[in-house]
């Protein structure tokens, strides 16, 4: 892949390991077993691609790769490992991410020694088995996706908009949501008792279901 530019092509494979691809845009690709490992991927655009071979069940390594400001949309990146990863201000929009490992990787950039800056979009996504242990996603939009049986053991996702998501954690010790926006949001999933609430956001009609892991029994006004 020498061009700076490809569309509805198919690669399978090829090892760009420390390689410097920055700019690449993919439209309906392929990427099939493919190392991005430690890559520079700074400022890439992929839309309609796939990077999960479906008769393997494999994904791509994009292990210690940069991706800041990288976006995806309607991709599928289903069992792909970004851990360590650099993924400041990455967006992901109605992708596919199941079983994806985020793992230790980094969706913040130090500004000084006391302003550490957290930015990513990964809205309208299906997060389902994803690992997002040791991650800082604070203040980042994360709206209407699904994180259903994912690992967020010391996740940071203080001040993150979580709005109209589907959310039901497997593994949360050390999660951290404090003041969290979860409006609209399927919060049934998760115990908050384990948890700090702490200035978290709700609907009214969220109250029944956040009270119930308190052990209240929640009945209407008239009866």
């Amino acid at each position: 892949m020498d061009a700076t530019a490809a569309s509805d092509q198919t690669f399978t494979n090829l090892n760009f390991q420390g390689m410097t691809k920055k700019d690449l845009t993919l439209t309906n690709c392929k990427l099939l077993n493919c190392n991005f490992g430690n890559a520079n991927l700074q400022d890439c655009w992929f839309s309609d691609c796939t990077f999960y071979d479906k008769e393997q069940s494999i994904g791509c390594q994009f292990k210690l790769a940069d991706l800041r400001r990288a976006e995806f949309y309607e991709c599928d990146i289903s069992l792909s490992t970004f851990n360590r990863a650099q993924l400041f201000q990455l967006v992901l929009d109605h992708c596919r991410a199941v079983e994806t490992d985020f793992n230790l990787a980094t969706f913040n950039i130090a500004i000084s020694r006391k302003l550490v800056i957290s930015a990513a979009q990964l809205t309208n996504t299906d997060f389902r088995y994803a690992d997002f242990s040791s991650t800082n996603l604070s203040k980042c939009n994360l709206s209407h996706s699904k994180f259903l049986s994912v690992i967020m053991t010391m996740t940071n996702l203080d001040e993150a908009d979580l709005t109209n998501t589907e959310f039901s954690p497997l593994h949360y010790t050390g999660l951290s949501v404090s003041n969290t926006d979860f409006r609209n949001a399927d919060i049934s999933g998760i115990d908050f008792r384990k948890i700090n609430t702490s200035g978290i956001k709700i609907l009214e009609w969220q109250q029944s279901a956040l009270l119930e892991n308190f052990g209240f029994v929640v009945y209407p006004d008239n009866s």
